[in-house]
């Protein structure tokens, strides 16, 4: 089994240790102590830390919310929650639009337009939810996906959805 190597920001004081301990253990599995030039320069690197970076910054929603979304009337609220359902059963994996598409049956365009409106659906109806913290967005309801361009992941250019485990769980105990 080839070593999948991934990227992990530590404080300065505690790298020695830990390099070391990871040393070992892959000497212990009989493989190489550190990944070569090769595997360091390589798209999975960037891309991994892309998604990780995604995921790490979304906030779980507070469950009333995600409560009255998954009971949401309106055809936004409706397509989220189909497309929530099939994110929580994979937490971390990202979805591209196609392949929501596929999956849900929901029509690409018909999702593209959820995704438009989703923003004023959320300043309208879910004022508790978490808050983006950044700019250009700073203060802007944060979609109970986490979301992220295709051009980060060296992928096609689509939109792509994803959940992390914590929503996925508090998604599935109000299914």
């Amino acid at each position: 089994m080839v070593t999948e190597w991934v990227l992990l920001p530590v404080p300065q004081e505690d790298y020695a240790e830990l390099r070391q301990m990871v040393e070992y253990r892959q000497l212990q599995r009989g493989k190489a102590p550190s990944p070569s030039m090769e595997e360091l320069s390589g798209d999975e690197l960037t891309i991994n830390m892309a998604r990780r970076a995604a995921l790490d910054r979304h906030k779980a929603w507070p469950v009333n919310a995600l409560q009255r979304l998954s009971e949401g009337a309106t055809l936004t609220a409706q397509r989220w929650a189909t497309v929530m359902d099939l994110c929580a059963r994979r937490p971390g994996r990202m979805f591209a639009t196609e392949e929501v598409s596929v999956k849900t049956g929901i029509p690409i365009n018909a999702w593209r337009d959820a995704c438009r409106k989703v923003g004023a659906h959320l300043r309208k109806h879910y004022p508790e939810v978490p808050r983006w913290e950044h700019k250009p967005i700073a203060g802007a309801p944060m979609w109970p996906l986490v979301t992220i361009s295709g051009r980060k992941l060296k992928m096609p250019d689509q939109l792509y959805v994803g959940i992390t485990a914590e929503q996925a769980n508090r998604w599935t105990s109000v299914r």
